[in-house]
C-alpha cells in the first residue's frame, strides 16, 4: 500500500476498553502487513478537543499530501467534524458501538441530539470499519451508510491457558467474573438484583472495569450492594492490568453479562477462549456470532436470571458441559492476524471511494 495513514487517537482513550484494544492491534497489524502508518495523539480528546489540540492537528493535516487517508475511532471524527469538514483527505472511521447506544436508548432529547451528531459525523466518512455483521447492519439501517463502504472485521484472540472450573473447595465458593467500565450501559445495576436472587451458597462477583467515567453511577450501585447486603460478596475491582485480569480468569467458574447494548462482547469471546461458560441477555452482536458455551437468559426478570445461575452452580455436569462447549467453540474465535486479512487492500480501494466525493457513503435518500 503506497498511500500513507495517520491514524489519529488521544492519550485520555480509555486503555481497559475493546475499542482500545481493537484499535491498538489494528494499528499494529496494519504495520506488521507493511502500510506507512504514523500516529497523531491528541493530549486530550474527551469530553472535548480543547483548540490548541484542534489548532495543531489542523496544522499537521495541511501539511500531508491530500491522499494520505485518516483513520480515527469514529467519536474523533464527530468531536472535529468542522476540521475534517475543510480537509480533503479519505477518511476511514472505526465504529465499535452508537453514541446514542453508549449513553441511552434515543428515546430522550439527549439521545436525539446524539443520533444527530452521529449521523452528521457519518456523513464524512468515506468508510467504516466495524466489528460485527449487527454493527454494520445497524449503521445501515439507522444513518443509511451504504453496505459496499463498510468492512466487518470482528475482533481478534490471544492463545490463552485453559481455565480450570468449579472448584469451588480451592476458590472458597463459586467464582464469578463480569468485564467492561462501570457504566450505565453495562446494567451492573440489573446485575446486582440477579446476584440478590442467587441461592447458591459462597458465591463471590468480581467486576472488572474503569470505575471513572460514571462517578456518581458508581456510588449509587456501591450503596445498592450495601442495602442489599453484597458489599462483603460483590466487589468492583476497578481497572486491573493483564497479569491481573488473566488471574482472575482462572479463578472464575462462570462469566455474566447483561449489558444494554454490545458492539461485539470482547469480553464474551475472552470468557470463551478461556473455557469458561457464560450467562449473558440477549446485547445486541453477542447472540449473532456467540454459538455455543453461552446460555442466553431474560434481561428484564433478575430471578429467572439468578436460577440460570444457580442451575449451572447446583449441576457439576451441566456447568462441566457448558465450559467444555465455551471451550471448543473459543478455540475456532480467529486470531488478530485472521481478523485483519487483506485490510491493506481494502484501505487501497477507499481512495476511489473518496474520489466520487465527500459524503456519499451515506444514503440520503
Amino acid at each position: 500500500m503506497a498511500r500513507p495513514v495517520l491514524y489519529i487517537t488521544s492519550s485520555d482513550y480509555a486503555v481497559r476498553t475493546g475499542g482500545y484494544v481493537y484499535n491498538s492491534r489494528l494499528v499494529q497489524v496494519l504495520r506488521e502487513q507493511g502500510v506507512d502508518l504514523e500516529t497523531h495523539c491528541l493530549e486530550q480528546g474527551f469530553p472535548m478537543v480543547p483548540e490548541d489540540e484542534r489548532a495543531a492537528l489542523a496544522r499537521r493535516l495541511a501539511a500531508l499530501p491530500a491522499h494520505t487517508l485518516l483513520l480515527m475511532d469514529h467519536v474523533y471524527l464527530g468531536r472535529l467534524l468542522e476540521l475534517f469538514r475543510q480537509m480533503p483527505h479519505p477518511i476511514v472511521a472505526i465504529f465499535h458501538h452508537s453514541d446514542v447506544m453508549e449513553h441511552g436508548t434515543g428515546s430522550d432529547e439527549k439521545g436525539r441530539r446524539l443520533f444527530e451528531a452521529e449521523r452528521a459525523s457519518l456523513g464524512r466518512a468515506d468508510a467504516l470499519l466495524v466489528s460485527s455483521d449487527e454493527t454494520a447492519r445497524y449503521v445501515q439501517q439507522q444513518y443509511g451508510f451504504s453496505a459496499h463502504h463498510i468492512h466487518a472485521a470482528v475482533p481478534g484472540n490471544d492463545p490463552v491457558m485453559r481455565t480450570a472450573i468449579g472448584d469451588y473447595a480451592a476458590n472458597g465458593g463459586p467464582r464469578i467474573l463480569s468485564i467492561g467500565a462501570v457504566i450505565p450501559r453495562k446494567r451492573y445495576d440489573y446485575i446486582l438484583d440477579v446476584a440478590s436472587h442467587l441461592k447458591t451458597p459462597g458465591w463471590t462477583w468480581n467486576v472488572a472495569g474503569d470505575p471513572s467515567r460514571y462517578p456518581g453511577h458508581l456510588l449509587r450501585l456501591q450503596e445498592k450492594a450495601d442495602a442489599l447486603g453484597l458489599a462483603d460478596r460483590f466487589h468492583f475491582l476497578g481497572n486491573v492490568g493483564d497479569t491481573e485480569l488473566e488471574q482472575l480468569w482462572h479463578k472464575t467458574d462462570l462469566y455474566v453479562a447483561a449489558s444494554h447494548y454490545e458492539g461485539y462482547g470482547m469480553a464474551i469471546a475472552e470468557a470463551l477462549r478461556h473455557g469458561v461458560p457464560v450467562v449473558s441477555t440477549a446485547s445486541g452482536a453477542v447472540s449473532t456470532w456467540a454459538k455455543a458455551g453461552i446460555m442466553q437468559a431474560p434481561a428484564e426478570d433478575a430471578s429467572r436470571m439468578a436460577d440460570h445461575i444457580d442451575h449451572l452452580f447446583s449441576t457439576a455436569c451441566a456447568l462441566k458441559d457448558l465450559g467444555e462447549r465455551a471451550w471448543n467453540f473459543g478455540q475456532t474465535l480467529p486470531t488478530w492476524a485472521a481478523s485483519f486479512h487483506g485490510m491493506t487492500a481494502w484501505l487501497d480501494g477507499i481512495h476511489s471511494i473518496h474520489a466520487f466525493g465527500q459524503g456519499r457513503a451515506v444514503n440520503r435518500d
